[in-house]
């Protein structure tokens, strides 16, 4: 017995089917003696059927009495039942299954395992009956065990598997409360995908640890439940975590699509696995078994295709991607070794799989972490491009600002001297300033007018164009000399120009400002006739007297004078003569210094009787 310690596997095994599941042991013997025995695998795999192994075990050297432990290797199959040899040529049976509450196993240990006796110097048979009735297939791996060597394995198995509990329940807690203060959904996700990945650890085809014996030792169906519902939840959330967290979703969205059909499809099956497994509890197995072999084809492309995006996108650069890859990578070879195990008929290594879960929540909350760390950077960095942004737009603004108030100053400027070109300076202040012109009466001031004779005669022979060319020029000219004169143009009525010299700021020279004015325009046109084809005859009527002058208008101001003063230079005008300065006989005193003026006589003026009038001969000379 020194030569052998801890775990022997077993080989050579002899299968006998039987469809119905009703055959007994001594029907079993009868069909050995038939030779009805074939040898096979005891991994059967999907089948309704009740299989009988014949294992012949080999004497071991012992000492008498010496106990050993058979291990099925399995956790899942609903009827197990182990018969031995009782020495006394009869037989002994232990039975067991996962419809049985824990305390009903032979043995308390994590899978279906029996005590046996071995007999001294000859070969031991046991014959082991197994049948699933739900959606798992056979799979037995039988060991032989020291029992102090298999309860040191237990041991060793559980207190890993509680390291590896308290370490994921420690993420678990950290990230949710993260998740609850900064309510970043990664974080929530992670502790979902954690905890189904956790749950699958420990239950998924049978699971490992101790969590049946533990935390539902009396809750069979809710532990054959959990294999599957494990399988629900981890291929969702997981896969929702790391879709988004690789932003697979947006960089490869066909992709994307085809994991969600296969997510909704895992999720659709699986749960129709359970509904059946509850509703026909015993009587549904060859259902449950082609639903399960349906989920495990549809399962099988997920992660696959899950790694392929992530490897993807880490080739492209992406850093989040690479962390998921080192995430996974332990987890993928474990798989890998545990399914090369499967494949020879070993004991799948589960704590592989456990560490390398271990292993990939560990890394993934390092990946949160580097992420939340990138993203503090990035809002840092963030924060003081707009720090920048800002000063940069204050600066920008103030320029603009600055140039605005220099546009609006020369638009200002512009504007006063528009309001200079309607109104009178004074007037244009007063209106810019006070919003308002107040109203104003001159006892002294002297009015223009001009008019050309014959105009409605010579407009109906011009082109329009070249019609308002002519008064432009003239006009404009006229504009000029009022300028130079200092008399103050009010407006333009037609052919007719009106201007005025005392106001708004009274002058005591008024009347011979508008002479001196009305003899330039005069000579103007008369220079104007000797280059152009058309020949103007100007009429110059001008009178002096009390007026009263004031802005109005709400939308166009106009600048205009009002009184008898103004109808009369009008009637001056209109008597006047072509070529000629007509002006009143008071006008003719007040200007009589400087210009010296002929007497026509008394002329009729419309509405106003016989009036005085004079015709300026000429400037007086030495004035």
């Amino acid at each position: 017995m020194a030569a052998w310690a801890g775990a022997q596997h077993v080989s050579g095994v002899m299968l006998l089917e039987d469809p119905s599941g009703t055959m007994t042991l001594p029907q079993v013997l009868d069909a050995e003696r038939a030779g009805r025995f074939r040898a096979g695998d005891t991994n059967v795999g999907m089948t309704t059927s009740a299989f009988w192994m014949r294992f012949t075990i080999p004497p071991y050297p012992h000492a008498p009495g010496a106990a050993f432990w058979f291990d099925t290797g399995n956790r899942t199959l609903q009827e197990i039942a182990l018969y031995q040899p009782d020495g006394h040529g009869g037989w002994r049976h232990a039975a067991t299954g996962s419809t049985q509450p824990f305390a009903q196993r032979p043995l308390p240990t994590d899978q279906f395992v029996f005590p046996i006796t071995l007999q001294q110097g000859a070969d031991t048979v046991l014959y082991l009956r197994v049948r699933s009735t739900a959606y798992m297939g056979i799979i037995v791996q039988p060991r032989i065990w020291q029992p102090q060597a298999y309860m040191e394995h237990m041991e060793w198995e559980r207190t890993g598997w509680h390291i590896y509990l308290g370490m994921a329940a420690s993420l678990a807690g950290f990230y949710l409360m993260l998740w609850l203060y900064l309510r970043e959904i990664d974080h929530l996700l992670y502790v979902l995908s954690l905890a189904s990945i956790v749950f699958a650890t420990c239950s998924a085809l049978g699971g490992y640890g101790a969590a049946y014996a533990l935390y539902w030792p009396d809750a069979p169906r809710f532990e054959q439940s959990a294999w599957v519902g494990a399988i629900l939840a981890a291929g969702l959330f997981p896969v929702l975590f790391i879709t988004r967290l690789a932003d697979l979703w947006r960089r490869l969205p066909r992709l994307n699509l085809t994991l969600r059909w296969l997510v909704i499809l895992n999720t659709v099956v699986a749960s129709a696995i359970l509904l059946v497994f509850w509703l026909h509890p015993g009587t549904s197995a060859a259902l449950q078994q082609q639903l399960f072999i349906v989920g495990w084809l549809v399962w099988q492309p997920i992660f696959p295709l899950v790694l392929s995006g992530v490897v993807y996108v880490a080739w492209r650069g992406d850093r989040m991607a690479r962390f998921i890859l080192v995430a996974y990578l332990p987890a993928v070879m474990a798989s890998a070794w545990t399914s090369v195990e499967n494949l020879r008929g070993m004991p799948p290594t589960l704590s592989l799989l456990m560490w390398g879960a271990a292993f990939e929540l560990l890394v993934m909350a390092l990946a949160l972490a580097d992420r939340f760390h990138c993203e503090r950077l990035d809002t840092f960095a963030a924060r003081q491009a707009m720090l920048n942004n800002l000063r940069q737009s204050e600066q920008e603004l103030e320029r603009k600002v600055m140039q605005r108030t220099l546009e609006l100053n020369a638009e200002q400027k512009r504007t006063k001297e528009l309001l200079y070109n309607i109104l009178p300076v004074e007037l244009a202040d007063e209106l810019s300033a006070t919003g308002r012109a107040q109203p104003a009466r001159h006892e002294s001031a002297t009015v223009l007018f001009t008019d050309f004779a014959g105009f409605t005669a010579l407009a109906s022979t011009m082109p329009a164009d070249r019609m308002i060319a002519e008064l432009n020029d003239i006009f404009a000219a006229f504009d000029d000399i009022a300028d130079e004169c200092g008399i103050e143009k009010i407006k333009t009525i037609g052919d007719a120009y009106m201007a005025a010299a005392g106001l708004p700021k009274p002058c005591a020279d008024h009347a011979q400002r508008c002479v001196r004015a009305g003899m330039k325009m005069i000579a103007y046109v008369e220079q104007r006739n000797h280059s152009h084809a058309f020949k103007w005859t100007l009429r110059v009527g001008i009178h002096s007297g009390p007026v009263v002058a004031g802005v109005v208008g709400k939308r166009k101001y106009a600048f205009d004078i009002w009184g008898d003063t103004v109808n009369i230079a009008s009637r001056m005008e209109s008597a006047g003569a072509g070529m000629k300065v007509n002006v009143s006989a008071y006008t003719s005193d007040l200007a009589g210094d400087a210009f010296q003026c002929e007497y026509r006589g008394k002329v009729a003026a419309k509405g106003k009787g016989d009036i005085d009038m004079y015709f300026v001969v000429g400037e007086r000379t030495g004035t």
